[in-house]
């Protein structure tokens, strides 16, 4: 069937009077009109048969699909053909309404009834999580099954997208939600990668229409009547959504920042108490090689701790420098998101952000003051030390040359006594020897 075998069909029909009787069409012909008959109604598909279609100058015609090659393009009225739409989800390409005389070729408010009926039904299954039948043309037309993650929990639903002929005629500005209708469809199956973002969406948007449901009997009504509303509050959840993923997206560039400027900061506090630790290290290996035995050695010592303390002090004072340059950078970065006056969770988390970081930085500063006080207070320690050892050391000295001396002059006393010792022997010898002789 074509366009221009169905317009000669309906020629037939219009040109001549009919009536309807138990399901068969009795068709008066015009005496004056001899048109082909038989291959007007193959060429739209029905069975012709030269013995019981055409009778004494009249047409009989079977409306039973078992005479027409696939399926009467002929209905007695619009509820007629709207419950054959319903079970196939698709409006025929052509039909003839007996009931009103209007045919495909009319763009008819009850036509544009089943358009939008046919397109809700087609839309709805791209959304459910299942459906019954899965495939052709009436997907979905038995059962659909959507499971929606709430703020509240997980909301189940579960019905047959099915509605009355007389509630579907009272839809108001059927071809403006026809248009949205298929606007929506076509936004999940665009192919890019936000498809599924967009698809989410809509079911959140599809829940929070139809949770105000009390019976499953009344969602689909309740959404077809609502495809403007469905529509808007689409929009405004996908406009959140993109928001909301703006949000996190600068929230996580904030977070990023943070963990950066947390990682800088305690790098350069590790490195300044490394090098705060290398004066008692200093100390320890001055203990472990060298020994202070003489003033000398101790001036050594000294110099070597005053040099060492004194660079450390200086690269103290470096971190100390930096930690303020990198204040006024994180001040200079997170100012920018000042200007985000609609964003109040952004401004909220860059200014806790901020404050956080300037906390753990006036701290660092703390403790590098410290470090650079504790440096000196040890340097000045081990000094009073080398000076006590070196003072010591002296004395030791001091005293060690008094006591030679006084050896020295106990060793000249006893040798002077022992000289005159020995020349007293020597003379009571001399005389007694001259006694004797």
């Amino acid at each position: 069937m074509n366009k221009a075998s169905f317009q000669a069909f309906l020629n037939l029909l219009n040109d001549n009077d009919f009536s309807v009787q138990d399901r068969e069409l009795t068709l008066q012909l015009d005496p004056k009109i001899k048109p082909d008959i038989q291959t007007i109604l193959e060429a739209v598909g029905y069975e012709f048969d030269e013995a019981r279609t055409v009778r004494n100058e009249k047409i009989f015609l079977s409306l039973n699909a078992a005479n027409w090659a696939s399926k009467s393009p002929v209905y007695e009225s619009w509820e007629e053909l709207f419950s054959s739409v319903s079970n196939s989800s698709k409006l025929p390409e052509y039909f003839y309404i007996i009931e009103s005389k209007d045919s495909s070729f009319d763009k008819t408010k009850y036509q544009q009834a089943l358009v939008l009926f046919c397109r809700v039904r087609q839309l709805l299954p791209k959304l459910a999580d299942h459906c019954e039948p899965q495939q052709g043309t009436a997907k979905g037309s038995r059962k659909l099954l959507f499971i929606i993650e709430a703020d509240d929990g997980v909301a189940k639903y579960e019905f047959k997208p099915s509605i009355s002929w007389k509630d579907i005629v009272l839809i108001e500005d059927i071809e403006e939600q026809i248009v949205l209708v298929n606007k929506l469809s076509n936004l999940i199956q665009l192919g890019d990668s936000q498809d599924s973002e967009r698809k989410s969406v809509m079911r959140s948007a599809f829940h929070e229409l139809i949770s105000v449901c009390h019976s499953e009997s009344e969602i689909f009504k309740k959404f077809i009547y609502s495809i403007p509303h469905f529509h808007k509050r689409y929009v405004e959840h996908y406009e959140l959504f993109v928001k909301r993923f703006s949000i996190n997206k600068v929230l996580h560039e904030i977070n990023e920042q943070d963990l950066s400027y947390t990682s800088k900061i305690n790098e350069i506090i590790s490195s300044a108490q490394n090098k705060a630790l290398a004066i008692p290290g200093a100390l320890i290996v001055i203990g472990a090689v060298m020994k202070i035995d003489h003033v000398v050695d101790g001036i050594a010592v000294a110099i070597g701790m005053l040099v060492t303390t004194l660079i450390v002090y200086r690269s103290l004072g470096v971190h100390h420098a930096t930690f303020e340059h990198i204040k006024k950078q994180i001040d200079s970065e997170f100012k920018r998101y000042d200007i985000l006056n609609e964003d109040v969770e952004i401004r909220k988390q860059a200014k806790n952000t901020n404050n956080e970081l300037i906390v753990l930085l006036d701290k660092a500063k703390k403790n590098s003051s410290f470090m650079k006080k504790a440096v000196w207070s040890i340097c000045f320690m081990a000094l009073l030390y080398i000076i006590f050892v070196g003072y010591s050391l002296h004395q030791n000295d001091l005293n060690q040359v008094n006591i030679d001396q006084t050896k020295n002059k106990q060793i000249n006393h006893i040798q002077k006594r022992k000289e005159n010792i020995s020349k007293d022997v020597l003379s009571t010898l001399v005389k007694e020897d001259k006694l004797k002789k």
